[in-house]
């Protein structure tokens, strides 16, 4: 599960639509990929870093921020780091929730029906967010934000047709 290694140099995995089918149930995305620059580009040695790159299929243009490669690793570091607490708090969060929702409350005490509310929420929030903390950390590579750059030199938050991969 450790992904990736992530090293001095980048590649910007761009995705183009080329179609989309639809069946019963289900939605099927076909991507053209390229990877930019060939060979990859050296990452920036301080901060964080636009670059340009035009997609070699539709031929629009897009820029992406690059991360230096010990941020990203850092990013990488703390997402696991935060996913895993967030598994082992499961260990207390859901024996205190079946202990306390195993016990008759006395009507009208709102502070016992607090606390299970707190619990099941905190435990919902390590089966949902950890494991998905926890996968994605794998992914990160410091090459994000992707926006398109249109011909007033404004750039889009919203890059329809187009991902990182």
């Amino acid at each position: 599960m450790a992904g990736f290694p992530i090293t001095d140099r980048y590649v910007v995995g761009l995705g183009c639509r080329v179609s989309v089918e639809h069946k019963t149930g289900m939605t099927k995305v076909n991507w053209s990929i390229s990877h930019l620059p060939e060979g990859g580009s050296p990452r920036p040695t301080g901060g964080s870093e636009e670059i340009g790159v035009i997609c070699p299929r539709c031929r629009r243009s897009f820029s992406v921020r690059v991360e230096t490669a010990a941020r990203a690793r850092a990013k990488r570091q703390v997402q696991r780091v935060l996913g895993w607490m967030l598994l082992l708090s499961l260990l207390a969060t859901v024996p205190m929730l079946i202990h306390l929702g195993g016990q008759t409350v006395e009507e009208g005490d709102d502070q016992a029906v607090g606390n299970i509310g707190m619990l099941l929420g905190l435990a919902a929030l390590g089966v949902i967010v950890g494991p998905s903390l926890v996968l994605s950390a794998g992914m990160h590579d410091g090459v994000n934000k992707l926006r398109l750059i249109r011909n007033t030199g404004r750039k889009t938050v919203w890059v329809q047709g187009h991902r990182l991969f």
